[in-house]
């Protein structure tokens, strides 16, 4: 790319930083290290200016070992990799293609993008890929422990699908991040070599805005009532669920009661001999956890005694128990 495009994207608004690959030092900056095995940062022999070169004619194991290798902060130059015979069938780009990243984009709620970017091949078609993320909850292991925290994850994709051939071309797409979701706020652009296992070629990638979609409150606030009713309707069913197996127990306590002579000491003596000459059960098939995944409470009262699910919260006194 040319000092003068340069200057064209930063004047016209490019959200995608070193849109041209000029900058830099070892690797492109604001993108993805190169690999040296299937990603170049290199000259363009057609036209002034760097570009970004995607190879996939690369034996699979070949690459997923310099995937480990391109982990570490300094990782050794590749192997050489071994030869290739025939199409290809065993390549990355017969297999899984080559994705190369960008940085982290801005994104504004309802807003559209329209994607630009130059292409070449040795014949292939590439895609180029814009994910978006949102910041959701995500359940890890904390020593040992359950812990969620937020985490970005992809929640909307859109991909764009190149002209191929030995000649730059421009191909270009307009879509919304947020047409579906509003929590759409971050996004990468993955440009993608796969299939025929070739050379492609990358250049002036750029996303800039292309104004905004009237539409969105209106789907976002439909979207939201819909998931509303979804999780209305998914709780009445869990609580009618819980009460009928809360009815079926109760059954089992009372046959055990005309049994034995006095109510069981725990649920688990409905389907367990606690040692007594009259019991003559089982009482209830199994004793399964509630809706929500807890088991159910027992306990005998002075009027005789409670039996109850905890509800969603699977807490004492939450307000959502069930009985």
């Amino acid at each position: 790319m040319s000092a003068l495009l340069i200057l064209l994207f930063v004047q016209d608004g490019n959200l995608v930083q070193n849109p041209g690959f000029e900058d830099g030092r070892k690797d492109p900056a604001h993108w993805d290290r190169c690999d040296g095995l299937t990603t170049f940062w290199e000259k363009d022999p057609l036209r002034p200016g760097k570009c970004i070169r995607v190879f996939s004619r690369i034996h699979i194991d070949d690459y997923h070992k310099r995937l480990e290798e391109m982990k570490l902060e300094n990782p050794p130059p590749p192997s050489k990799p071994r030869e290739i015979k025939g199409k290809g069938y065993d390549t990355v780009g017969g297999l899984d293609g080559v994705g190369y990243w960008s940085d982290w984009i801005d994104l504004k709620a309802g807003m559209r993008y329209t994607l630009t970017a130059d292409v070449r091949s040795e014949g292939g078609k590439p895609k180029i890929f814009v994910k978006g993320y949102s910041e959701l909850p995500v359940e890890i292991d904390d020593n040992g422990k359950a812990k969620k925290v937020l985490m970005r994850r992809v929640t909307f994709k859109i991909y764009l699908d190149c002209d191929g051939g030995d000649k730059w071309k421009t191909s270009t797409v307009t879509f919304c991040p947020t047409h579906d979701r509003e929590d759409v706020k971050w996004a990468r652009v993955m440009l993608y070599g796969y299939w025929p296992a070739q050379n492609y070629w990358f250049d002036n990638i750029r996303i800039v805005e292309a104004g905004k979609d009237p539409e969105a409150p209106k789907r976002w606030a439909a979207l939201k009532e819909k998931a509303e009713q979804q999780q209305r309707s998914e709780r009445e069913a869990q609580v009618k669920e819980a009460r009928y197996c809360l009815a079926y127990v109760r059954k089992g306590i009372e046959r055990y009661k005309a049994d034995v002579g006095s109510l069981p000491p725990g649920l688990r003596a409905l389907v367990e001999d606690p040692g007594d000459p009259k019991w003559c059960g089982p009482y209830v098939l199994e004793l399964g956890d509630d809706p929500w995944g807890k088991p159910y409470q027992y306990k005998q009262t002075s009027a005789g005694y409670a039996l109850k699910s905890l509800g969603p919260d699977g807490a004492e006194g939450g307000g959502d128990d069930v009985e």
